[in-house]
């Protein structure tokens, strides 16, 4: 909401700097600027539209991707919940000691079980663990870096988790319930000093990245802010001072839109 009004704002500040400076922009003293400007702008607003199509399109690819992919899911998980009933579970004999064992933060190695729950298919039980060992792992960041942001800018997929921190521990079979045999799949996550030095080191370059970016934008507003008053100076004097008022309006416009534009952008760099 604050965002949205902060736009309207600024477009319309863009809108009434444009009309005041319609007759200083088209005063005789700046004919032959416009005669250089007008290609400039040709040219810096190809190169916008070519800038701004090449980061859109594949940002919006990948939006679409997944929302097509928490569609899936999500009509999998509505498929797939099964009612279980009061009736006593057979669970079949083998399942490894691990299973169902408590979460463990002491020593070198950190552990977490992870079930899946009971499924009526196989398919269905693996996209269920798989989201289930994503979940933990966000969780797992988050405890261990202090920040709930981490886990959402720290990222791993399914196969990545598996690959580097369950390798072997899994296991699957099949329970009997009220509704028939069920299927269920488990894994134990393991992560050690190594991987929690990397989300550490990752954690503080997404950090350093923030701050680098909020610096940016304060050093961009600053130049902004000197230009836009040397600019009224210099044009005050071109003119001879004929279009005074309309340039203190434009001044102050393009000083209010530079404030207003920074405190956008800071908006949109998360706070670390």
């Amino acid at each position: 909401m604050f965002e949205t009004g902060l736009i309207t704002f600024i477009l319309l500040i863009i809108v009434s700097a444009a009309i005041a400076a319609w007759p200083v922009v088209f005063a005789p003293a700046f004919r032959t600027a416009r005669t250089y400007l007008t290609g400039s702008c040709c040219l810096s607003l190809g190169t916008g539209i070519i800038t701004l199509a090449a980061w859109l399109l594949p940002a919006a690819t990948f939006t679409a991707n997944v929302l097509a992919d928490d569609k899936d899911v999500s009509a999998l998980k509505a498929e797939a919940d099964p009612i279980i009933g009061d009736h006593a579970i057979q669970i079949p004999a083998g399942r490894p000691d691990w299973i169902g064992q408590q979460p463990s933060s002491s020593g070198k190695i950190h552990t977490i079980s992870i079930a899946s729950g009971p499924y009526a298919t196989n398919r269905e039980s693996l996209q269920a663990l798989d989201d289930a060992i994503v979940k933990a792992t966000k969780e797992y960041i988050a405890e261990q870096l202090n920040s709930d942001l981490a886990a959402q800018l720290i990222t791993y997929d399914a196969r990545t988790i598996k690959r580097n921190f369950v390798k072997d521990d899994t296991y699957h079979d099949e329970a009997t319930y009220s509704v028939g045999k069920m299927h269920e799949n488990f894994a134990r996550l393991q992560f050690d000093q190594k991987f929690r030095t990397e989300i550490g080191r990752r954690w503080n370059q997404v950090r350093a990245s923030g701050r680098l970016l909020q610096t940016g934008v304060f050093a961009g507003a600053s130049l902004l802010v000197v230009a836009s008053i040397f600019g009224y100076f210099r044009t005050d004097h071109v003119t001879r001072g004929h279009y005074n008022r309309r340039l203190q309006f434009l001044a102050a416009t393009a000083l209010i839109t530079i404030a207003a534009t920074a405190t956008l952008a800071l908006r949109f760099i998360p706070r670390l």
